[in-house]
């Protein structure tokens, strides 16, 4: 087949999907790759997304194609998110066909632009607030450092600015010439955004303090007396690594032990109030009762070396720490096996098998704790025999050097006999 005749079958085959003509995307796919990028350089999905033909991207969708095929980064829901074709309610179909097939909605191109930017100036405030239930990071910037909250500001859609402020955008952020949304919408004068952003307002500020090991006692969670004004160091790199660190301060006084098991409700009671973010903490908790235990995890024990009681003291709080979540793990499961009991979720058997290969695994490492602990043990008893000094002295001087007093002064008595009767026979042959 010439050139000519195959770009003039991809260009049918372009307004095909733009319309919706379902004979001629039917003929299409049955001789060509349903996935191939068409003459102009998108895909068949591409151009169904960009022109809101829910029929058309149903119908890719089932025959196969790839719902996050790019081009360039741009991916069949930025076409969507960046389209004003067709009604509002038929773009959010198109939404949930493509995010349900498997889109990924928290994808970014070669500048860094997510589709929540792309909607934040194209689309009405209905598909936003759709939208933003799938969005994970909303304050993902650019490569210009801009947010999607700037991205609607610049677009002067304050009630798209309202949504994002309500799903806690970040007012603050600065854009790389250093802009916050205030600062555009004001050059701009954009009353109602700046009406909105209530800048004017005495914001509070959270407080808190991080607690500081200072002495051995802070290395065992069993030890640790934690202050309603002061968050646990464990608890702060947990929140910094879910995302969630400016949630920090309602986590004050609150255990390592007690953190690891939260629930949804704990969560609500502490006044972590926004959906999104419950949802982030409980999967990023869940991830984290799942992930695998590693020996390595409590260090290694270099025997040809010296092992001090501070050594042991170090080892130890280790091994404790690591015992403690391993505790709040079982917690965490039996919470969850309860949950399942009352009726709340069904369980597949594979889904029971993997959970009994998961507590099986958790006997072993408990066993290998236990012998690492035994171990541990009997080194601190050899460092205790092997450095017994007995009782320490108040206090230590250099040793006093004894004088024999009776001896010196026969000496100093003989030596002046001696030079008086030399210098007096001296002066007699003299005279």
């Amino acid at each position: 087949m010439d050139n000519n005749k195959e770009q003039s079958i991809e260009r049918e085959m372009i307004n095909a999907c733009t319309v919706g003509k379902f004979e001629i995307v039917n003929k299409y796919i049955e001789s060509y790759d349903i996935n191939k990028f068409l003459c102009d350089g998108w895909t068949p999905l591409l151009y169904a997304a960009f022109n809101a033909q829910i029929k058309v991207i149903e119908y890719l969708i089932n025959n196969g194609a790839d719902v996050n095929k790019h081009k360039d980064g741009y991916t069949p829901l930025m076409a969507l998110c960046n389209s004003i074709k067709e009604t509002t309610e038929q773009r959010i179909k198109c939404l949930t066909a493509l995010i349900e097939a498997g889109a990924n909605p928290n994808a970014n191109n070669k500048q860094r632009q997510t589709l929540l930017m792309y909607a934040c100036t194209s689309q009405e405030p209905e598909f936003i607030t759709e939208l933003v239930k799938y969005i994970k990071n909303i304050n993902a910037y650019d490569n210009r450092k801009q947010t999607a909250l700037m991205y609607a500001t610049i677009a002067n859609k304050p009630e798209v600015v309202k949504i994002l402020i309500e799903n806690a955008a970040d007012v603050t952020l600065t854009d790389l010439n250093g802009l916050t949304v205030y600062d555009v919408a004001s050059m701009k004068g954009y009353d109602k955004i700046l009406s909105l952003l209530n800048l004017d307002e005495e914001v509070a500020i959270n407080t808190y303090k991080i607690f500081k090991v200072y002495e051995w006692r802070h290395m065992f969670p069993s030890l640790l007396n934690i202050d309603n004004e002061t968050v646990d160091p464990d608890v702060y790199t947990i929140l910094y690594g879910m995302n969630l660190e400016k949630y920090t301060h309602i986590f004050q006084g609150i255990s390592l032990k007690t953190f690891l098991t939260l629930t949804e409700n704990d969560l609500i009671h502490l006044g972590l109030d926004i959906n999104a973010h419950r949802i982030q903490f409980i999967e990023c908790l869940h991830k984290f009762h799942r992930k695998k235990w590693s020996i390595q995890s409590i260090g290694a024990i270099n025997k040809s070396l010296p092992y001090t009681l501070y050594n042991g003291i170090v080892s130890l709080g280790i091994l404790s720490k690591q015992i403690a979540v391993i505790g709040s793990s079982f917690r965490y499961i039996k919470n969850s096996l309860l949950k399942v009991n009352s009726g709340d979720i069904y369980l597949t058997t594979e889904r029971i098998s993997n959970y009994e290969q998961e507590l099986k695994k958790v006997q072993e490492t408990l066993s290998i704790l236990k012998n690492e602990l035994m171990q541990i043990k009997a080194l601190s008893k050899r460092v205790e025999k092997e450095n017994d000094i007995g009782i320490p002295a108040t206090y230590i001087r250099p040793k006093k050097r004894n004088i024999n007093w009776p001896m010196c002064l026969s000496i100093t008595l003989i030596a002046g006999i001696y030079i008086s009767k030399t210098i007096y026979i001296q002066k007699l042959i003299c005279y």
